[in-house]
């Protein structure tokens, strides 16, 4: 345990070594929220509903997802394709380390990294902004969120795995990376919620691991009647991704040469 404790350490270290480039990436996820607060309130801030949402439950929804976003898909994972390539991959190979355990590790210190910050923007936000938010009372329903969020991570996680396990077959892992996040920021209801599209859309993306990640765990919190439904779908998910995660990671090791190391 004392060693997956300091490689959370080292991880949280890490961020205050380059201390602009962390400034300027909260500055980006401030932006990131201002943007469609913006075009939002330009579009229901005088009243009226769009899809069922009027300007608090829009509020709710994008004040939701910028926090999932840091908490769900802030990840070091991401530089995996990069740790194969470059020959990194060997140093914690070479230690009595449970790989998925040490990502893992390096992935819990991101999210409180993330995490901490935003408990000082959002109420900086609320403070200047005041925008109304609906703010879920039932436990049962901030359980169930809870789990769903716990799920969502997992997901991410293991679908971090299998794209950053491509640098064993090829160095180009950018291009495949660049894809993915195209599609995370419309699939995952980043940009709008999924309920607005038509209902076979919707169904359509209710069979990939994506909506699960952020607009499931939102509609839960906001109190959906289909909650354990979702919830069995997500589990399934985290099953499915673990199992492919491992097998492609086992046979990606079969061809890892530590180039470079």
């Amino acid at each position: 345990m004392k060693k997956y404790l300091s490689i959370f350490s080292i991880t949280l270290q890490e961020y205050f070594v380059y201390r602009l480039n962390m400034f300027m990436w909260r500055v980006r996820q401030v932006f990131v929220f201002l943007l469609p607060y913006f075009l939002w309130r330009a579009v229901l801030g005088g009243g009226g509903d769009i899809y069922g949402y009027d300007f608090a439950g829009i509020m709710t929804y994008l004040f939701g997802t910028t926090i999932l976003r840091s908490l769900v898909m802030g990840s070091r994972t991401v530089d995996l394709g990069w740790m194969i390539n470059s020959g990194m991959l060997t140093i914690p190979l070479m230690r009595p380390l449970n790989m998925f355990g040490f990502l893992l590790t390096r992935d819990a210190a991101d999210k409180l990294f993330n995490l901490s910050f935003m408990f000082i923007e959002i109420p900086l936000i609320f403070l200047i902004f005041r925008p109304p938010v609906f703010l879920q009372a039932d436990p049962y329903a901030i359980m169930y969120t809870i789990v769903s969020i716990i799920f969502a991570i997992l997901i991410y996680f293991f679908i971090n795995i299998i794209f950053g396990s491509l640098g064993f077959w090829t160095r180009d892992v950018w291009a495949p990376r660049f894809l993915l996040m195209v599609v995370l920021e419309f699939a995952t209801g980043a940009m709008f919620p999924l309920d607005m599209l038509n209902s076979l859309w919707q169904r359509v993306l209710l069979w990939t691991p994506f909506p699960y990640l952020l607009f499931i765990p939102l509609r839960i919190y906001l109190g959906s009647s289909e909650t354990l439904v979702y919830l069995i779908g997500q589990f399934i998910w985290v099953t499915l991704l673990y199992l492919f995660a491992r097998y492609i990671w086992r046979r990606g090791l079969l061809r890892y040469e530590a180039e470079g190391r």
